[in-house]
């Protein structure tokens, strides 16, 4: 998020009652039980929709074809330090699009999953933007101001943690509900809209596909979460088997604390550290193997969201708990599948051995994940640590593989120095970078965010330091000169769980560190993915529109359509790099073949555009069938080049060589611009 020198009022804090009596809601929903399913792989390779992601957390190893997760934000178009006037803000003719509410913050069409919503403006206290309305598939699911619905005040499941405000996430806001849709989103809000990002998943096709209803209060998914860090909140394995060890790990060595053998997961960790912790945190590493390759080299205390130290953690899926006697409890519950072997060691990075580790390690066989990961539906549970200076100009880097898999979740540590700036004499600046995801060889960025306390969903730099730690979110300590850091230090991690980022061939997520990462703080940072090592698509064919060959080769047409050059640059990390090319504008139907592969298990039809105008909009058929409707509402003035994808299912697709596609623009919609198509065969053999 981009400061500015307006005033920031201080967030309202929750009294010592309103505390009093969300605990005691959190006790009487735990007490009430939880039910548990029992787990069943068999055919989990579809995607998991609504409240199944968060009901059956045991599917989260499965990979998804027929998805893509996506963002809109309140970036700085331009690129720079300027969210509050170049970004989407309201009042500065940035809105998508006026309608609904008033002013349109993120659109849809087709089937989809709306997954995470922030706001924050004037210190947190977003009441100043009156009301947020939703509609999926014609029919409106929220209509209340932003302040109520953060607040809880609509009930479940609009309650904590599904929502919180900025007492409860420190100067932001958020609404995560998970919201399928089968045909159409749309979010708006009324007025004096600011820094906010919406995050949501696109679907190839509405199947499986409920709308949401506001109705179903989930209160078994309100428990679970509410119960985060302190017990699995996976279904109930009745095989599950417990390995339980205290064990001495030697100086400059490892150990192995638990192995396996068979089909069968990793369901649950728990190591009690004796004091001190702090220095075991850091000086002992945890390394997991599975069928052979080390998928896990990460330091203890970051991998379990203490990157800084022994502080209280309390995420869905890991927790740090200090105990009354100095030790430190630890405890992870991602489910880490593997079809032969699983090794899981203790390395000692210290020159003194440390005793007295009690490690409880629990495994639960099942022959299904062999074949599932051997075909690729599955992937391994992998984490990816590193530490080091950053470096001027250049994102740091949370993931960059290659293969197939999904981002679910990073730990992330810095330890950096306070600056002067416009608006402060001791900023963390570093906290003015934003987030930016490339899948599959993308030009542009899939999700560009709006600063590093943004996209750990809190705001105006958490409020000076102020601690909280939310089942996804969390900035659970924060340190400076006084507390051991050298000047200014915060743990952070968000999990990304129904808003997983899956990747066919490669994946690149960075996070600038200061606006234009101009500042250099030291970071270390654990992310946490799904990964196969093999690639799900192959490149079948390219058109290039202004060519005559590839129009001639292909059965182009497009009457009345024109050509114009234009010389421009993307929006992202490469933002300084001049393209020059010819882009098609056309109002009229354009059709083309393309070779494609029969054994296809769809296809990626990726265009290169010119955004220059937003709300382009096309339907989309295949051999003369509609498949749905191509929008896309962002625009960009200052970096007009945009690559963007429409998932065309299997179903119009299997056993095809070949395809022709039919794009008929929206009435009254700006022409459609095209530069290049190209399209991707979706290879891998999902269930």
């Amino acid at each position: 998020m981009d400061c500015c020198s307006s005033d920031m009022s201080v967030v309202v804090r929750a009294s010592a009652a309103i505390f009093a009596l969300l605990l005691l809601g959190i006790a009487g929903l735990a007490s009430a039980g939880i039910a548990r399913a029992e787990p069943d792989i068999t055919g989990l390779g579809e995607k998991a929709i609504g409240w199944d992601t968060y009901r059956r957390l045991d599917r989260l190893p499965y990979l998804s074809a027929n998805t893509q997760t996506l963002q809109v934000s309140s970036f700085d178009r331009s690129g720079g330090d300027f969210d509050i006037s170049t970004g989407n803000q309201n009042g500065s003719g940035g809105c998508l699009a006026s309608g609904g509410a008033g002013c349109v913050i993120a659109e849809d069409r087709g089937a989809g999953e709306v997954d995470s919503i922030w706001f924050t403006r004037d210190g947190g206290n977003v009441t100043r933007m009156g009301t947020i309305r939703i509609d999926l598939d014609g029919q409106t699911v929220i209509d209340a101001p932003v302040q109520s619905v953060v607040d809880g005040e609509l009930g479940a499941p609009f309650v904590w943690p599904l929502v919180a405000n900025a007492a409860q996430s420190p100067a932001g806001v958020y609404i995560k509900v998970p919201m399928p849709y089968r045909q159409s989103m749309r979010i708006s809000v009324a007025k004096n809209l600011q820094y906010y990002h919406v995050d949501y998943r696109q679907f190839s096709t509405a199947d499986g596909v409920t709308t949401f209803s506001p109705s179903d209060s989930a209160l078994d998914v309100v428990a679970t979460l509410r119960a985060a860090g302190t017990i699995d909140p996976k279904p109930a394995a009745p095989t599950a088997a417990h390995h339980n060890r205290v064990v001495e790990v030697p100086a400059d060595t490892g150990l192995t604390i638990a192995e396996s053998t068979g089909s069968a997961t990793i369901s649950g960790l728990r190591l009690q550290l004796p004091e001190p912790a702090d220095r075991l945190l850091a000086g002992l590493r945890l390394q997991i193997e599975f069928d052979g390759r080390t998928m896990v080299d990460s330091p203890l205390g970051e991998f379990f969201g203490a990157g800084l130290g022994a502080n209280t953690v309390r995420s869905l899926m890991f927790a740090a708990i200090p105990q009354p006697q100095g030790s430190l409890s630890l405890s992870e519950w991602w489910p880490m599948p593997f079809a032969r072997t699983a090794h899981i060691t203790l390395v000692n990075t210290t020159a003194n051995p440390v005793a007295g580790i009690d490690s409880d390690v629990v495994t639960t066989p099942d022959p299904q994940w062999a074949p599932a990961l051997a075909s690729g539906r599955v992937g391994y549970f992998t984490a990816r640590s590193h530490a080091g200076p950053t470096m001027l100009g250049q994102d740091w880097l949370f993931a960059d593989e290659q293969g197939h898999g999904k981002f679910v979740g990073v730990s992330h540590t810095i330890r950096g120095s306070r600056i002067k700036t416009s608006f402060s004499d001791d900023a963390p600046y570093f906290l003015e970078g934003a987030e930016r995801v490339y899948t599959d060889g993308s030009a542009s960025p899939q999700w560009y965010g709006t600063g590093t306390e943004d996209f750990y969903e809190g705001g105006w730099y958490f409020k000076n330091g102020t601690h909280f730690s939310d089942p996804f979110t969390g900035q659970p300590d924060q340190r400076t000169e006084a507390g051991g850091c050298a000047d200014y230090c915060v743990a952070t991690y968000r999990l990304m769980l129904a808003d997983s980022i899956g990747y066919h061939s490669a994946i690149r997520f960075g996070i600038e560190h200061g606006k234009r990462n101009l500042v250099q703080p030291d970071y270390s940072s654990t992310a946490f993915l799904y990964t196969q090592p093999n690639e799900t698509t192959a490149p079948s064919d390219e058109v290039n529109p202004a060519d005559p060959v590839s129009r001639l080769m292909h059965g182009y047409t497009d009457t009345g359509a024109t050509d114009q050059v234009l010389v421009a640059t993307y929006e992202g990390s490469d933002d300084t790099r001049t393209i020059a090319g010819l882009v098609r504008n056309t109002q009229s139907v354009t059709t083309f073949n393309v070779q494609i592969r029969p054994d296809n298990r769809g296809v990626l039809l990726r265009r290169t555009s010119d955004q220059a105008t937003g709300y382009q909009s096309a339907d989309v058929a295949i051999d003369g069938v509609l498949a749905g409707i191509w929008l896309q509402p962002r625009s960009n003035t200052f970096h007009r080049w945009l690559d963007d994808t429409y998932l065309v299912p299997e179903a119009l697709t299997a056993g095809k060589p070949r395809m022709t596609v039919t794009l008929t623009p929206i009435l009254d919609a700006p022409p459609w611009t095209a530069s290049r198509y190209r399209v991707d065969t979706l290879t891998a053999p999902w269930a």
